[in-house]
């Protein structure tokens, strides 16, 4: 029967070598189950459930390292073990041994995702709506992606992002972009923004909508004026060197219009023009 001839380690594994020329790596905890030691002896069908176990075990320990870090799938988990090279029949056993201990929890970890992305990150003050959130749309593909079943995303969403939620969600998203980036833009322009941003996150067409409603927005005059002027000049520099007359000024409203400004104002603008 083969003997153990050497036992090394070799960082968190250790090196087993027979004297029929074959080694196997093996955890600690398979050295303890099988009392391997220098010298001991083995059949073949023994060596044979030690490097089993062997790989269990090895595969067990990286979920768990993986899931240290942060909270995984099982979709996640399966495609970390493939990658560290992990035998399929072991994986199959180590994912129903991490589910059974609640290391690999697909439905707490699809709430816990749902609630990070209504606030905006995962650990934000209680009930408060941060500047990155999702809406659902979103939030179910980067579940599913993840490898959460569709269904049970669906669930969660259901359950925790009602109606009100996502409207008061995607209203708060709406007033951050008014007082940023999109503050200075013509009124037309502004709610198209919010209701691009909007939708790109997840929000339906529907509850972005509500959420502009909400705002009250209104048209301030003069800066849609001195907004349009400064337009007005870089598209008349721009076009005024291939066209001319009628051609010309349909040209600069449509320019205009694209950016955002309403044709009424466009047009008043346009009559103090000689085309």
């Amino acid at each position: 029967m083969p003997k153990i001839i050497s036992l090394e380690k070799k960082k968190r594994l250790y090196k087993v070598v027979f004297d029929d020329e074959r080694t196997i790596y093996v955890t600690e905890d398979t050295i303890v189950r099988f009392f391997l030691s220098k010298g001991a002896v083995f059949e073949n069908a023994e060596i044979e459930k030690i490097s089993e176990f062997a790989d269990f075990s090895r595969g067990k320990n990286l979920g768990l390292y993986y899931i240290s870090f942060k909270q995984r799938t099982k979709k996640e988990v399966i495609r970390y073990l493939i990658d560290h090279e992990i035998p399929n029949v072991q994986i199959a056993k180590i994912i129903d041994a991490l589910e059974a201990s609640r290391f690999i929890d697909d439905p707490a970890y699809a709430e816990s995702f749902v609630r990070g992305k209504i606030l905006g990150k995962s650990s934000g003050p209680r009930g408060k709506v941060l500047g990155k959130s999702s809406g659902p749309y979103q939030i179910q593909q980067k579940l599913v992606d993840k490898g959460i079943d569709k269904t049970l995303a669906l669930e969660k969403l259901e359950l925790l992002y009602d109606f009100d939620t996502q409207v008061a969600v995607a209203t708060h998203l709406a007033e951050k972009l008014v007082m940023s980036k999109y503050s200075r833009l013509p009124l037309k322009a502004l709610k198209m923004k919010i209701a691009t941003n909007l939708t790109s996150k997840g929000f339906s067409y529907d509850i972005s909508k509500i959420a502009i409603d909400n705002l009250e927005l209104e048209s301030d005059e003069d800066n849609e004026s001195e907004l349009l002027q400064k337009e007005l000049d870089k598209i008349m520099r721009k076009y005024s060197r291939k066209y001319d007359g009628y051609d010309l000024k349909q040209r600069v409203s449509n320019a205009l219009a694209r950016k955002g400004f309403d044709f009424d104002v466009i047009n008043r603008e346009l009559r103090e023009i000689d085309f």
